[in-house]
């Protein structure tokens, strides 16, 4: 399925290596500073005057096959020194193991104390096993060695390798391996447990596969083999070689072969047979002329990090042409032409990058979804733009696995210029979602990607059943408790200045701490638009509300970095607040009744509305705008969103002190409800005397 795509798609830093740190360790008496000794010397004449532990000792390069030299590093067995033998082994590439073959105790404490305590300090380096025998130091028994071993290595399959290293000139070889599985290591390709190639190896070597069969209709044939043999300076394969090659591969694995040569069957198998026999280095070599570092991801000088050098108030966009091209990408796999993929289909998108970027947080729950969990155009660009935004490197780095061939992304002016130019160019907005907790920021997220309130998970099902149980049926549990960043990704309407039909619209929803901790200048630098939301039925969460916003607005414009703010009155379906005072309204319209004993006079005025009116008109922005997640009455928001992040210069708070205007605020609000009481009283007793006359 993967070279059909690629049919579709029409697809025919450099320095001195730092040294690897190899940390020797084990009981007294076991051998770890002869052994560096024998190492050094290659000698098996004992030395005098052995210390009771080395100084750093450094092997150079030229010791080794990979010309990257190691530094050798002794312990000490003393109790008191534990803290220091704890922190050489957190800071170990590798870590040497030693026993002796004569005492069984120092073969059980290896199990019993040093790999649980390896584990305990979560050390995940090669470990290899170095025994010797006090009585016998010419005899070089591995045999021996592999079988006394066995045991242990499968109770921990973190053990490279074992060696007998009696016969001293053994023992250079220990550090030999033990570099050697630093610099080819095998975790990050092979599954010991499974005996299988892991699946981001699987990705990298199918698109080695890939690029080297582009021209050979995706079969790697002769010529294929001997281009992946360039590629690597190893000598050209002779007919003969390259049809015995091919003979072995069709009888091992049936389906590695057919009439034009080696398939991506074949070729996995031919690398898992030679990371088996040993020769993992091979594999390795070929991986890293493709551009892959250790953690099997695309080296840093295959990504170009310049190309999205930037300030903090400016973005990262896909280009034009990259967005085209993933416009092909989609309609290539949408077969059906439904405006539907799938989950496997967007699962094969990445089947050749180190993995799915969008299978974790923050994507995986950021998009609207169809009713199979698929994609539609808009979702798959959207995803594309919010990758681009929060991690290009990321982006990038699937786009160059996608065979992408041209620059990728954009850089968008700085908002700052934006102001003076009263406009934005940019074609993906990001907004800040503040809020106190329970103000309803999940809610309005999930509604932004299509999600009822109690779709999202079981925790809404809860909140949802509460309706039949008289209690709160909208609280908001800030993202479920969770600590990490949500986001939610879409598309817009648009009919701003910049002729977009729509514009991609990014909810961040921002994780206040306890202490009340703002995002840092940077991280406000990101922010296009920020908006407030208060539950409108709670008169404490619009407080918390204001204070966030003059908090929010003294910072960004305090770090050059202001940007349009609106505030949010959410859960509009409920009671405004403030109750006490609807409370005393409905007394005296009750009143009003009782007195005039004629007909009911209901007194109907938005104190609420008019309260928020004039206090958001204190600091320059627009009034509140009423939402109701759960109804799904959202008023237009998300377009008003837009709107407001492409006129940077409009709806910025004109704050100068953070407490003096916090303090006016308070006092403006309370001067507005105290004088719409007043008035509620002077036009009961008016309806009264009206009535009465």
């Amino acid at each position: 399925m993967i070279f059909k795509m690629m049919r579709m798609l029409g697809l025919g830093g450099s320095g001195s290596p730092k040294p690897v740190r190899i940390v020797v360790v084990g009981e007294k008496g076991t051998g770890k500073t002869s052994l560096i000794i024998a190492a050094l010397n290659e000698s098996s004449q004992p030395q005098p005057n052995i210390p009771p532990v080395l100084p750093y000792t450094t092997f150079p390069s030229e010791w080794f096959r990979d010309p990257i030299p190691a530094t050798i590093i002794d312990t000490s067995s003393k109790p008191e020194d534990r803290e220091k033998v704890v922190k050489e082994v957190k800071e170990a590439d590798a870590i040497v193991l030693t026993f002796v073959v004569d005492i069984p105790e120092t073969l059980d404490r290896l199990s019993e104390y040093w790999l649980p305590l390896f584990r305990q300090l979560e050390v995940r380096v090669p470990i290899i096993i170095a025994g010797c025998s006090v009585t016998n130091r010419e005899y070089h028994n591995q045999s021996g060695m592999e079988i006394i071993t066995t045991s242990i290595r499968e109770q921990y399959p973190e053990i490279e390798t074992c060696f007998d290293w009696s016969a001293h000139h053994i023992a250079r070889k220990v550090f030999w391996y033990a570099q050697h599985a630093v610099t080819n290591p095998v975790g990050p390709i092979y599954d010991k447990e499974t005996g299988s190639l892991k699946p981001r190896c699987v990705a990298a070597l199918t698109r080695v596969y890939v690029l080297s069969t582009r021209d050979t209709d995706f079969i790697l044939n002769e010529a294929g083999l001997n281009n992946i043999q360039a590629q690597c300076c190893y000598e050209p394969l002779t007919p003969s070689q390259s049809r015995g090659l091919i003979d072995f591969v069709q009888e091992r694995s049936p389906l590695g072969v057919d009439e034009n040569g080696i398939t991506i069957e074949g070729f996995l198998f031919m690398n898992k047979y030679l990371v088996e026999q040993g020769r993992i280095r091979r594999v390795w070599n070929i991986l890293r002329k493709f551009g892959y570092n250790n953690e099997l991801r695309l080296a840093d000088d295959m990504i170009p990090y310049s190309s999205f050098k930037r300030m903090s108030d400016q973005s990262v966009e896909l280009s034009d042409e990259a967005i085209g091209f993933l416009r092909g990408v989609y309609k290539n796999l949408d077969e059906h032409s439904g405006n539907n993929l799938g989950p496997q289909m967007i699962g094969f998108v990445f089947q050749i990058s180190p993995e799915n970027p969008w299978s974790i947080a923050p994507y995986k729950d950021a998009s609207e979804k169809t009713d199979d969990g698929g994609l539609s155009l808009e979702a798959f660009l959207s995803l594309w733009n919010l990758l681009t935004l929060i991690d290009p490197a990321r982006s990038l780095e699937c786009l160059i696995c996608l065979c992408y061939p041209s620059s990728a992304v954009r850089i968008t002016r700085r908002r700052a210029i934006d102001r003076k130019e009263q406009n934005s160019d940019r074609r993906v907005f990001q907004c800040f979602v503040f809020g106190p907790k329970n103000a309803g920021k999940s809610a309005l997220l999930n509604r932004f990607i299509g999600r009822s309130v109690c779709s999202f998970n079981s925790v809404y099902v809860k909140i949802c059943m509460s309706d039949y149980m008289n209690l709160r049926p909208y609280d908001d549990d800030n993202n479920n408790g969770s600590n990490e960043e949500r986001y939610a990704v879409n598309m817009v309407d648009n009919d701003g200045v910049t002729g977009d039909v729509k514009k991609t619209l990014v909810l961040k929803e921002v994780q206040m701490q306890e202490d009340g901790f703002l995002p840092s200048n940077e991280a406000l630098g990101a922010c296009d638009v920020a908006i407030f939301l208060y539950d409108s039925s709670d008169e404490s969460s619009w407080k918390r509300a204001i204070d966030l916003l003059v908090k929010v607005a003294t910072t960004s414009e305090d770090a050059g970095l202001e940007f349009p703010c609106l505030m949010v009155a959410a859960k509009a379906d409920l009671d405004s607040f403030p109750e006490a005072i609807q409370e005393t309204t409905r007394v005296i319209v009750i009143s009003c009744f009782l007195i005039s004993n004629h007909q009911k006079v209901f007194v109907i005025i938005n104190l609420n509305k008019y309260e928020f009116l004039q206090a958001t008109r204190d600091i320059g922005i627009e009034a509140p705008i009423p939402i109701s997640s759960k109804l799904g009455d959202l008023d237009n928001l998300f377009q008003k969103i837009s709107t407001a992040a492409e006129h940077p210069h409009l709806g910025i708070p004109k704050i100068k002190s953070k407490k003096k205007r916090s303090r006016k605020l308070m006092k403006r609000s309370l001067m507005v409800v105290s004088s719409m009481f007043f008035l509620v009283i002077c036009l009961c007793i008016f309806i009264i005397v009206f009535v009465d006359s």
